[in-house]
């Protein structure tokens, strides 16, 4: 015989992956069909039209509107899901685990309330993470671009045929980006609906500056490969400049993010294995306050720390 806990750990469960099977049946009926394309292998689906996401919308002007397309740029420029309808579950599904786990393991409401908000702020910081990891590549990358747009320019290639060039020649994420721009321009697309597309995508500041180089050069004329050979030069000192700040300010980042965490840390571990001592954070309304005003302090400093520790990167 199962006692009440394991029953309902288990009825939670159940009702947690049943919200989510429900969520993903209804983005599979909502999201718009795609029409098998006679030029793509059988088998597999394509669509003659391109998906439009957040970087073909105009800036939302209403509050929810902002959150919603900041929320939707982090997943899209994350890379790790395919839609933000799938990462809006996986946040759901985090908060409902983590949420029901700490409420039947303490059998108290804030407790549950606090273990969904981390459960549902972990698959955000995961995010985060992977975008800067992904831009940290995208930076490195960008020299390797510019000598290769450099050379195909200089060997007598219009502006299409480099880009093209290095989408087929360059790996990782910019090649899949500059062989996104190829396709693109074979379908029809004008040249510069397409660089602004890839601005827009890759919001970085070489990024917007090798697009709109290349957008006004087709327009105006000029020596290109020497112009961009020497974005190239300057791409890398910028880079080799930041690689020194990294290291000269790695021990001072690494003490600022330990004693960040030290707080949240020692929270846990007395949650974990002496819960008595926060009883009265618990039920004392002066310890309530203090526990809430602690939490809101300890947000607002490791926003400000990872705001100063971007700054570096």
């Amino acid at each position: 015989m199962m006692d009440v806990n394991q029953t309902t750990l288990i009825a939670f469960g159940s009702i947690s992956f049943l919200v989510v099977a429900v969520g993903l049946v209804l983005r599979e009926l909502i999201a718009p069909k795609r029409e098998t394309h006679p030029a793509l292998p059988s088998g597999r689906r394509g669509s003659i039209r391109r998906p439009r996401t957040v970087f073909d919308q105009k800036p939302a002007n209403t509050f929810f509107g902002k959150a919603d397309q900041a929320f939707d740029r982090l997943v899209l420029e994350a890379d790790s899901v395919d839609t933000p309808q799938a990462a809006f579950l996986m946040i759901l599904l985090s908060g409902l685990l983590f949420g029901g786990g700490s409420w039947l393991y303490s059998n108290e409401v804030l407790a549950g309330i606090a273990g969904g908000l981390l459960g549902m702020i972990l698959p955000l910081v995961g995010f985060s993470i992977q975008r800067s990891r992904r831009f940290r590549e995208i930076r490195e990358q960008m020299p390797h671009v510019l000598d290769m747009l450099s050379r195909a320019c200089r060997a007598g290639q219009n502006s299409e045929q480099a880009i093209q060039l290095v989408g087929e020649e360059l790996d990782g994420t910019l090649g899949r980006e500059f062989r996104r721009c190829g396709r693109e321009l074979q379908l029809g697309r004008s040249f510069a609906e397409v660089m602004r597309s890839l601005g827009n995508r890759i919001r970085t500041m070489d990024m917007r500056i090798l697009t709109t180089t290349l957008v006004v050069q087709r327009q105006t004329g000029g020596n290109l490969p020497d112009t961009l050979e020497r974005m190239s030069g300057v791409v890398r000192d910028r880079i080799n400049a930041q690689r020194q700040m990294r290291a000269s300010t790695g021990a001072g980042r690494a003490s600022t993010m330990l004693v960040t965490m030290i707080a949240p840390l020692a929270y846990l571990f007395m949650f974990i294995f002496h819960r008595e001592h926060l009883a009265n954070l618990y039920q004392d309304p002066i310890g309530r306050v203090m526990l809430a005003v602690a939490v809101i302090l300890e947000v607002i400093g490791i926003v400000w720390v990872l705001a100063l520790l971007r700054q570096v990167d």
